[in-house]
């Protein structure tokens, strides 16, 4: 460091004066002037010194200027990190912290400042549940959380993962030479739930991935998939069972080819290619992934197979392989017994016709005409769609050329039932099976058609004879009100139902008063119609759909009311007395009055836990003692009553 003016000044001064205190030391008598320029040096140094302090007062407030900017300018980088930041003592106590961690521990409001110890904070957070990882194992989580921070050390090492509320943070602690604990906490939370859902997408892709293989390899079909290079990527289980040579761990990532090569070696080809295999093997090659039309060949064991072959968008081949060989063998019985069949189909029952893919019909036989009432002359050329009624008849020419669009394996592929019409006009229902057969000229379809009109009229008869069975089983044969099995299904039904909605239910034991007495005055048959009549006044009575009207035994009737207070049924109850009163049906042999009077007991309550529906009709029954030894033609409800 160069000296400044001042220091060199004051160090001259102070020689000068040392020179004039030892001059006289070293000579003669000092003269008179020799104490004045002592004097002098003394305040020349005083002076060089006084402004050397000036000087170095000036450097170090300047010093301290630029420490204090360096530490502002290094607080506004702090603050200005995308990261938390934070430093503490050997203590552990907080030193200082950026915006940002304040903004990630904003919880702890005015617990973070200078001077916090960390473990206190740390608990507070535990306190307020803001660390998920750590629920339920708090105090576990915080040792090792405290062990971890006491063991950081001046290297870097690997980021401590920390969830924080809903937020991860990767913490990134580093001890200082002076003790100081460094701590940058850096928000990962976008990259650990992108890592989540990469995770979960993983994980959702494994599982299809092995339910489809699990699919593939339950098929009934025999599957083999074959990469964009034709290299075998999966053959299922019932490839595997037709095919016992076949080794899946070798035979994965092997060409086509070279698996077709390797059958040709061990004879394994189809029974169409013995005398000319490499021939075949050329065509197949040729014709891999090519063909439109399903592939059938013979295995050597005898198992005959359709293939089908379909190339994927992204170049892969799938080939299904079903197992035909029942149809074949069928089928060469078909051409085997020709004439029979044909014998078979002019005598069968049913009709059968066959058709062109435009819907033209080109055979048919006699029963056809016994179905429809056409003459095979008038069928043959014209669309089969004329024996159709509605909507089939509009349906069947679209579907046809939806059809020979999109190459359709079958047409309808089961029985199906429609309205067909006959020749007069009659209206038919008929069952039609249509099986495709293909041949070089174009394909044809064989329609056996059954006529299920009268087992349709039967079906109708049989549902109305079960509903009027139905409707006897239920209903009282001389009044047609509800009878007394209905009446108890009935009252089980609404009694469950204001049990679970706490409901009134009400019921009305209705009773016609001397009924005996006007059986034996005007004879059983006016007894009848007095009773139909009395059916018929209390069905009037009453309003809503859900009320019931039953007829009980004998002269006594039922009245049900669902969801029905006791104000309600007693108004009921009157409107049923005034009715029959206002129908003035005569009884000259009663003590009360000159005409036919009801007695009817009402019992009313809500449903509560323990109680019995039939408690209804035995209260109501002992409410109409009441009445009739009350002098009858009146109504008395039952007093309120519980569980039984």
């Amino acid at each position: 460091m160069v000296p400044s003016a001042w220091l060199i000044a004051a160090i001259a001064a102070l020689l000068l004066t040392a020179a004039l205190t030892l001059w006289p030391l070293l000579g003669p008598a000092a003269p008179a002037w020799l104490a004045s320029l002592q004097l002098l040096g003394l305040l020349l140094s005083l002076c060089a010194l006084l402004g050397l302090v000036k000087q170095q007062s000036r450097q170090l407030a300047q010093a301290q200027s630029e420490t204090l900017t360096l530490q502002q300018r290094a607080l506004e980088a702090i603050n200005a990190m995308p990261a938390g930041f934070d430093l503490w003592d050997r203590e552990d106590r907080l030193v200082l912290h950026n915006q940002v961690l304040a903004q990630q521990f904003a919880a702890l409001g005015p617990r973070l400042k200078p001077g916090a110890r960390f473990e206190d904070l740390l608990r507070e957070s535990l306190r307020l549940g803001l660390v998920k990882e750590a629920l339920g194992c708090e105090e576990a989580w915080l040792q090792e959380r405290m062990r971890g921070r006491r063991e950081a050390g001046t290297q870097a090492g690997a980021p401590i993962l920390h969830r924080y509320g809903e937020r991860w943070a990767h913490i990134y602690q580093t001890r200082a030479p002076s003790g100081d604990l460094v701590s940058v906490r850096l928000d990962v939370t976008d990259l650990i739930e992108t890592q989540q859902e990469l995770a979960r997408v993983q994980a959702l892709a494994l599982h299809n991935q092995r339910l489809l293989e699990q699919a593939i390899d339950a098929m009934p079909a025999g599957i083999e998939i074959f990469d964009a290079q034709n290299r075998l990527v999966k053959a299922n289980h019932r490839m595997q069972a037709w095919l016992p040579q076949l080794n899946p761990a070798q035979a994965q990532g092997q060409s086509f080819e070279s698996l077709l090569r390797a059958k040709l070696k061990q004879g394994d080809l189809p029974a169409e290619a013995v005398g000319r295999e490499d021939e075949w093997v050329q065509q197949r090659l040729a014709r891999l992934g090519q063909s439109q039309e399903p592939l059938l060949h013979q295995l050597p064991n005898g198992l005959w197979l359709q293939t089908n072959e379909t190339r994927t968008p992204e170049g892969y081949l799938l080939a299904v392989h079903q197992d035909v060989s029942d149809l074949v063998a069928k089928e060469q019985q078909l051409k085997a017994s020709q004439s029979e069949l044909e014998a078979i189909i002019r005598t069968a029952a049913v009709a059968i016709f066959t058709i062109n893919a435009q819907g033209q019909v080109l055979s048919c036989n006699p029963a056809s005409e016994r179905l429809f009432g056409y003459a095979p002359s008038e069928l043959l050329g014209q669309n089969i769609n004329r024996l159709m009624g509605e909507p089939e008849r509009s349906q069947h020419d679209h579907y046809l050329r939806r059809y020979a669009e999109r190459g359709l394996n079958t047409l309808r592929g089961r029985p199906t039932e429609f309205h067909a019409v006959h020749k007069n006009g009659q209206s038919l229902t008929v069952q039609v099976a249509v099986t495709e057969v293909r041949k070089p000229d174009g394909p044809l379809f064989v329609g056996v058609i059954s006529d299920l009109t009268e087992r349709k009229q039967f079906e109708t008869e049989l549902q109305d004879a079960n509903e009027r069975l139905l409707r006897l089983s239920t209903t009282d044969a001389l009044t047609e009100l509800a009878n007394r099995r209905l009446l108890m299904q009935k009252l089980e039904e609404e009694w469950r139902r204001s049990l679970r909605e706490g409901t009134p239910l009400s019921l009305l034991l209705v009773d016609v008063d001397h009924f005996k007495l006007f059986n034996d005055r005007y004879g059983h048959q006016a007894g009848d119609e007095a009773l139909i009549a009395v059916a018929q006044v209390l069905k009037a009575s009453v309003n809503r759909p859900a009320d019931l009207v039953a007829r009980y035994g004998g002269e006594e009737f039922v009245v049900l009311l669902a969801q029905t207070d006791g104000e309600g049924a007693l108004a009921v109850a009157e409107r049923c007395r005034e009715a029959l009163r206002a129908a003035a049906i005569a009884h000259a042999l009663s003590s009360h009055s000159a005409y036919l009077t009801l007695s009817i007991g009402m019992s009313c309550a809500v449903p509560v836990q323990g109680g019995k529906a039939s408690q209804w009709l035995t209260q109501a029954d002992l409410a109409l003692y009441q009445a009739k030894a009350q002098g009858r033609d009146r109504v008395v409800r039952a007093p309120s009553f519980g569980p039984a």
